[in-house]
């Protein structure tokens, strides 16, 4: 730990303190999440000038974190943007300005989801959004911006569900993807409009109602997208809905169509927001499709290939995977590997919250139990379980 480091996180640490904040309020503030502000207070990664900023003016500290971080400049962020704190105008219509903060406020929570996972940021992005919409509704908009703050307001929208789905927040997932989808149809933004369908047909399916997200992907492909990968998108969807309804074959054969739509990475006609769909996704896609088709020996086969093609800087899914991971390998009684993995999982998971993984892993000790698994198993099983919900 260098000087700086370790002087930012003593600073850190005492400011909070000082204004009575719990690490989890103090990540709600400043749209980052709990298990980044843990990290910087234990000196355990150097803070950015952008974040330092944003702690700097939470806490009140009048400059105190910012000198400490080479480069800190003072500067106007996204989140002083949606917290009011910047918006001298935030009185007359919305226009071109209110346009490039939505777009900043998503670009500022994708990355601190990717990198550090959904923990402590959905209600900071619901937050957002609903600022947003009030505004809008207190002050109007520019007829000359009309479609384009709506369209930026619905992808604030669209990644705000993301982050309440990732957080187990179910019911406001949905609540903000509908009203999201309904700006964006406002807007004439089919593209945002596709986007949230696709989400809301993966959580449709997510929590057992395979038929609705059946019929969301399908109504999508019906509308004969341009894009192949958004087409790609749906035929995933429709993969998991397929195979959550009970249909395996079906499913593996939706996917293969997936593999071969999503091809040669985004064209110049294929929406931004495709990206993820790379082939530790597709990988993931498929172990899951055979898990549910009690294909335990190839659900952790390709668990595996997942794990090992997914990109470096997607710190959540890091995790994921791996939770993913131990869990069929617990299924087809590989203790070792999966003790392995899972000693790898407790090294990784206090760096990116997700809910998903203590989800994962509560029910991966049940069945460990049930099948006989030796106690030292079950043991780190269970210390796994216990770092991921302290990180979600």
């Amino acid at each position: 730990m260098t000087d700086s480091v370790s002087a930012f996180a003593a600073e850190l640490r005492r400011l909070r303190a000082a204004r009575g904040l719990s690490v989890r309020k103090l990540a709600d503030q400043v749209y980052i999440s709990k298990s980044y502000v843990g990290m910087l207070e234990h000196g355990d990664r150097p803070a950015t000038a952008h974040v330092a900023r944003l702690l700097d003016d939470a806490l009140e500290a009048h400059g105190s974190l910012i000198r400490l971080v080479d480069g800190a400049e003072p500067v106007t962020t996204a989140a002083e943007v949606v917290n009011g704190k910047a918006r001298p105008d935030a009185d007359e219509p919305m226009s071109a300005d209110d346009v490039q903060h939505l777009h900043d406020t998503v670009h500022h929570l994708v990355a601190l989801d990717t990198a550090h996972g959904s923990g402590g940021l959905h209600l900071s992005a619901i937050r957002a959004f609903e600022t947003a919409q009030s505004r809008l509704a207190r002050t109007g908009v520019r007829d000359s911006d009309r479609a384009d703050v709506h369209a930026a307001l619905a992808e604030v929208g669209e990644v705000a569900a993301w982050l309440a789905y990732d957080s187990e927040h179910q019911d406001d997932s949905r609540r903000v993807a509908t009203e999201a989808m309904l700006v964006a149809q406002t807007a004439g933004d089919t593209s945002m409009a596709r986007f949230l369908a696709s989400h809301l047909s993966m959580q449709a399916t997510y929590l057992g109602r395979g038929a609705e997200g059946l019929a969301l992907a399908d109504r999508v492909i019906a509308e004969q997208p341009k894009s192949r990968r958004v087409v790609g998108m749906m035929r995933v969807r429709r993969a998991r809905a397929l195979a959550q309804l009970g249909d395996g074959r079906r499913a593996l054969a939706e996917l293969e169509k997936a593999r071969r739509e999503l091809a040669g990475g985004i064209g110049p006609g294929d929406p931004g927001w495709t990206w993820w769909l790379h082939a530790a996704e597709l990988a993931v896609h498929e172990a899951r499709i055979r898990s549910a088709s009690d294909d335990g020996r190839g659900a952790a086969t390709w668990s595996e290939r997942a794990v090992i093609a997914l990109p470096a800087g997607q710190g959540r899914d890091q995790s994921l995977y791996r939770a993913w991971l131990v869990s069929d390998l617990v299924d087809v009684g590989a203790w070792h590997e999966a003790d392995e993995v899972t000693e790898e999982l407790i090294g990784r998971v206090s760096a990116a919250g997700t809910a998903r993984v203590p989800k994962i892993l509560g029910r991966t000790v049940r069945r460990a139990r049930r099948t006989g698994a030796p106690s030292w198993l079950v043991d780190a099983l269970h210390e796994a379980t216990e770092a991921s919900s302290r990180a979600a």
